[in-house]
């Protein structure tokens, strides 16, 4: 049989194509209901499995479609669909002519004997089923339906609003925590580093075995020169001198000294 796929997503009708032609079928694909009428305006086929929830023209109204078009009418339709799945839609799907109706996902079995009954039973729609494909009766119906999944995709949008707020919401709260913590810890960083700064300024270190006389002790450099301690140490680190007498040497040079000019009042 050449059967025709119509479902918007290109994974769905992969997977039926691959299901039918495993049986031999033949298979040609559309992604709506439009599209779908325009193929069979060149095409025929011998039955079609539609979705239902399409874009530019869902499968209720490509049914609808079918079943008033006199070339068209007579090919078997089954609905698969895995949105529109209460009573009222199905029932719907019985009032535009629909042959069978199949929620997702069905297995291959389930969906071919399907398929094998709407092919058995496609000529007995009966007088009262074609008379409620007029159209006022059909679109009055299909409002109904139309409308409460409106409002079931409104609430999910909602919720799903929702959701994202409350995520949104987290995500600022995270950031702003995530600021906090990075401003306080470059701020324990600045200070370490200014701690660390100051003290490589107060110290510096002579990494070297100086040789010092015991006698008048000088410090000799790595060039054989003799300097003062004070000259050395000025000339390898940040420090400057101010001289004085300690009281030791006062006690032991300065005061003998001023005593043998005479002078004990000190």
């Amino acid at each position: 049989m050449r059967i025709l796929i119509v479902d918007d997503i290109a994974t769905n009708r992969k997977l039926l194509r691959v299901t039918l032609e495993a049986e031999g079928h033949t298979t040609l694909e559309a992604a709506d209901g439009v599209a779908a009428l325009h193929l069979l305006d060149r095409e025929m086929v011998d039955a079609i499995i539609s979705d239902i929830l399409m874009p530019n023209m869902d499968g209720f109204r490509f049914c609808h479609e079918l079943r008033r078009n006199d070339r068209l009418k007579h090919i078997p339709l089954i609905h698969y669909t895995s949105t529109y799945t209460s009573p009222g839609d199905q029932q719907l799907s019985q009032t535009v002519g629909a042959d069978n109706y199949l929620t997702k996902p069905a297995s291959s079995v389930v969906l071919l004997r399907t398929l094998a009954l709407a092919m058995c039973h496609a000529g007995e729609r009966n007088a009262s089923a074609l008379k409620a494909s007029d159209t006022a009766f059909v679109m009055k119906d299909y409002s109904v339906v139309l409308i409460k999944k409106l409002e079931e995709r409104n609430k999910e949008l909602e919720q799903t609003m929702t959701e994202l707020r409350r995520a949104h919401e987290r995500i600022l709260d995270l950031n702003c925590d995530l600021e906090c913590r990075v401003k306080e810890r470059t701020a324990e960083l600045e200070t370490t580093n200014h701690e660390l700064s100051r003290a490589l300024s107060e110290v510096k270190q002579l990494n070297a075995l100086l040789p010092i006389c015991s006698y008048c002790k000088k410090i000799r450099d790595d060039k054989d020169y003799w300097q003062s301690v004070e000259g050395y140490i000025s000339q390898h680190t940040d420090s400057h001198f101010s001289h004085g007498i300690c009281p030791d040497c006062f006690e032991q040079h300065v005061k003998p000294d001023l005593a043998g000019h005479g002078i004990t009042d000190i």
